[in-house]
């Protein structure tokens, strides 16, 4: 089980982790080769404002395509689990990156720090 603070980004956080497992692919089966680093550039163009509603379906197919059964070893699946649950625990904010253009956190994040910066000031 993974817990995430009220100041971390469920979009950016499985970037980061999807970004790891394509990272630590051998490249052996063509599932993990090719599909772990493209996962990794739908989230990043996601995350970074530039993503598409049709590449959550896209995320789903690969969940499915890269799970168990399907590639050489269990890295793929198990790189699987976390984005599966980020897209149906945290697909609302894999929609707002989307419909906004942009990270919502980030924004969100940097006024938290600043309203606290201020509380401190004060």
């Amino acid at each position: 089980m993974v817990v995430l603070d009220d100041a971390t980004c469920p979009v950016g956080f499985v970037h980061n982790l999807q970004h790891f497992f394509a990272q630590e692919s051998c490249g052996w089966c063509t599932p993990c080769r090719e599909g772990l680093p493209w996962i990794e550039k739908i989230l990043l163009r996601i995350e970074n404002g530039t993503g598409q509603l049709s590449d959550l379906d896209l995320l789903e197919l690969h969940t499915k395509m890269l799970g168990p059964g399907n590639t050489f070893c269990a890295l793929a699946p198990g790189a699987m689990e976390p984005l599966q649950s980020a897209l149906k625990y945290f697909k609302e904010d894999f929609i707002q990156h989307i419909v906004q253009g942009r990270c919502p956190w980030h924004e969100t994040h940097h006024s938290t720090q600043q309203d606290r910066r201020q509380m401190i000031i004060e």
